[in-house]
């Protein structure tokens, strides 16, 4: 309840600002479209991780990261992985296991994922929550979750990046990808975005509160 109460807040916000222009994502920096690195790649609760440590089999493990983003490991104790990227994880770990053994050499090797969730909401015939597995495209998203209803706006579809302490907002024309082959338009997508379809018409706001409240529950 309190993630969807967050995301209610959020899209009120999002709501808000459209009002005033959004920028479309063409008129942004490219990086924001493009997919993101594996030294990018951050690490949320749920995913499983194996971690190996040269020359130390008693150190090479697989563990989940908690609820909470931490992990626990042997000789370090609890260790906030959630929000860092795999070579971050990979200093914090390497600092705390030289003050036991010398020039130790970590890698950290990604196992399953479980909290890259995007979500898309509004004029689809599914609204959902998606797990990342890969590279993940707008459209596909779109497709995924039984495509775009005919009531929908699909020149000024709404991307929101960033969560809550940050977000982030653009327009995404999907109809210039269908009948002109923008690909300046084709955003690959990542953890944390929300995906908002409008209707033709002004949106309906209290439904869109609704759905999130009802996939997120």
């Amino acid at each position: 309840m309190r993630r969807a109460t967050a995301m209610t807040a959020l899209l009120l916000m999002a709501c808000t600002t459209t009002q005033k222009r959004v920028p479309n994502i063409a008129e942004v920096d490219p990086a924001v479209r493009r997919v993101p690195t594996p030294e990018e790649f951050r690490l949320g609760p749920g995913d499983r991780i194996a971690i190996d440590v040269w020359r130390h089999n008693d150190l090479d493990m697989e563990i989940t990261i908690a609820p909470d983003g931490t992990i626990s490991y042997p000789l370090v104790g609890p260790v906030v992985a959630a929000g860092m990227t795999y070579p971050e994880l990979v200093e914090v770990l390497t600092v705390a296991i030289a003050e036991y053994y010398d020039d130790p050499q970590v890698a950290v090797n990604i196992v399953e994922l479980q909290s890259q969730k995007v979500i898309v909401l509004g004029e689809v015939a599914t609204p959902s929550v998606l797990q990342l597995s890969g590279e993940m495209s707008i459209l596909e998203a779109l497709t995924v979750t039984g495509g775009i209803n005919s009531s929908s706006r699909t020149d000024n579809i709404l991307l929101i990046r960033g969560g809550l302490e940050s977000p982030e907002l653009y327009t995404v024309d999907v109809q210039a990808i269908y009948t002109e082959g923008a690909l300046d338009q084709v955003v690959y997508l990542q953890r944390g975005d929300v995906i908002v379809v409008p209707t033709r018409t002004i949106t309906n706001i209290g439904r869109y509160f609704r759905e999130v409240q009802t996939i997120l529950a």
